[in-house]
């Protein structure tokens, strides 16, 4: 389950760069478009911007889009990354 607070880790759209951890604060509506090349979903730096000098049929809004801020300060967004939960340490009782 996604919630806010939420601890997580995170790597690039390809998987190829793990991006660090960090705090899932919410969820965003994000703009995107589809790559005429391959077919992936791309989206902004900040994709909560609108983009600016693009048709408004070439792109769409995700809505509630999950928001993370990187432990970097950097803020990433569900659908430019791969994520999941960190997982607590198993702790001997």
């Amino acid at each position: 389950m996604c919630r806010a607070g939420m601890r997580v880790e995170v790597w690039n759209g390809d998987r190829s760069k793990h991006l660090g951890e960090g705090t899932m604060v919410g969820w965003a509506d994000v703009y995107v478009w589809r790559d005429t090349r391959d077919g992936s979903l791309k989206s902004p730096k900040f994709a909560e911007e609108k983009p600016e000098g693009f048709p408004e049929d070439m792109f769409e809004v995700i809505e509630g889009n999950p928001k993370i801020v990187l432990d970097s300060g950097d803020t990433v967004y569900g659908c430019q990354t791969w994520w999941r939960e960190v997982q607590p340490e198993n702790v001997p009782e």
